[in-house]
C-alpha cells in the first residue's frame, strides 16, 4: 500500500478529528452554562450535538484503527503513531495527533466536571424529595422491582387523586 495514500488519509482524519474536538470541547462549555442556568431545552438541544460530535469522533477512531489493521499493524495508540512515523518523516501528523489528544484530555475534563453539576443537582433533588415525603436525611434510596430508584415510602399524603 503506497504510504503517501494512507498519510494522505491520516492527515484527512486528524483535521476532521481537530475540528470535532473543538466542536465539542465548546459544546461542553455551552453544557456548563445552561447546567448551572438549568435551561432543559439548551440542555437536550447540546446534547443531542454532543452525542452527534461523539459518534463522528468514534468512526474516526474506527477508521483509523483499521488502517493500522489493514497495514498488519496493531490498533493501539503505539502502532499508530508508528504509522504516522511511517507516512511522515517531518513528524507534522504527530504533532496533530498529540493537539487532538490534549484537546480530547480537555474535552473530557469539561465533561466530568458537567457530570459532577449534575450529580449535585441529583443529591439536591433527592434530599427536597426527602424532606417533601416527611422523611429524614439519612434515608437511603432504595431500588424497586422494575431497577428504578425509590424512596422507602412513608405515610404523608400531600393531597388526593
Amino acid at each position: 500500500m503506497d504510504l503517501t495514500v494512507v498519510g494522505e488519509h491520516m492527515r484527512d482524519l486528524l483535521a476532521e478529528e481537530a475540528t470535532l474536538l473543538a466542536s465539542l470541547e465548546a459544546l461542553l462549555g455551552q453544557e456548563t452554562e445552561a447546567l448551572r442556568d438549568d435551561e432543559l431545552p439548551a440542555i437536550e438541544r447540546i446534547g443531542a450535538e454532543r452525542h452527534r460530535c461523539v459518534d463522528a469522533l468514534m468512526r474516526i477512531d474506527s477508521e483509523r484503527r483499521t488502517a493500522c489493521r489493514l497495514l498488519g499493524l496493531g490498533d493501539d495508540r503505539p502502532r499508530f503513531e508508528e504509522l504516522l512515523d511511517q507516512c511522515d518523516r517531518s513528524v507534522a501528523l504527530k504533532r496533530l495527533w498529540h493537539t487532538g489528544l490534549e484537546a480530547a484530555a480537555r474535552c473530557k475534563d469539561r465533561n466530568e466536571r458537567n457530570g459532577a453539576i449534575v450529580a449535585a443537582k441529583l443529591r439536591r433533588v433527592e434530599a427536597l424529595l426527602v424532606t417533601v415525603r416527611g422523611g429524614t436525611d439519612n434515608v437511603v434510596p432504595v431500588y424497586g422491582a422494575t431497577g428504578q430508584r425509590q424512596l422507602p415510602a412513608r405515610g404523608l399524603a400531600l393531597g388526593r387523586a
